[in-house]
């Protein structure tokens, strides 16, 4: 594999990622598990797409270096695959025990959710761009990610404390901002190897 197919496959990669995302925010935010499912099969899709491909370059004798830089960006795309993939679970799981979470939790799931699109609309520019300003932006939406994550863990436990939120939803809530904050680290690891 050459530089530029390496470019190409990580873009596309990326560039599919887009609607799997934007399915599983519309599902949970309407509440469509038709929708969430969708989400999740675009995304076990391009997940599999790829698998095969990393396999055939481990198992090959002589690698070239973009053969290894691919494969050194296969832990932080795991990872992100394993949080995305946890972030859905919790999201399906809110429907399937009809947990209704309160406005105020809706409102900060989907201003995070949010922010990690564009962090992903910037990671999926930087595979083609390779711009340094990209790559600090996305930090910086990490940053963002990680500063609201602790405002909205504090202010949700005072809802429990006050009984604004039951216990049954409040760990889903918690694991579904847990498993966002966690993309969008993974993301900036992502960004610093590209």
């Amino acid at each position: 594999m050459d530089e530029i197919d390496l470019t190409q496959r990580l873009h596309g990669m990326f560039e599919a990622t887009m609607p799997a995302l934007e399915n599983i925010t519309n599902g949970f935010l309407t509440q469509n598990q038709t929708m969430l499912q969708e989400g999740e099969t675009q995304f076990i899709k391009i997940l599999s797409s790829n698998l095969s491909f990393a396999e055939t370059i481990v198992t090959e004798g002589q690698k070239s270096e973009t053969d290894k830089k691919f494969l050194s960006l296969l832990v932080p795309l795991q990872k992100i695959a394993s949080a995305v993939r946890s972030l859905m679970a919790k999201q399906k799981m809110t429907l399937r025990r009809d947990i209704i979470f309160s406005v105020k939790a809706i409102t900060e799931i989907t201003e995070l959710l949010t922010i990690l699109k564009r962090q992903f609309r910037d990671a999926t520019d930087l595979i083609l761009t390779k711009k340094p300003s990209l790559k600090e932006t996305i930090k910086l939406e990490m940053e963002k990610i990680i500063e609201r994550y602790d405002t909205f863990s504090l202010a949700h436990q005072e809802r429990l404390i006050t009984g604004a939120c039951p216990p049954k939803a409040s760990y889903l809530y918690l694991d579904i901002i847990g498993s966002i904050k966690r993309v969008a680290q993974e993301l900036v690891s992502f960004s610093e190897i590209i």
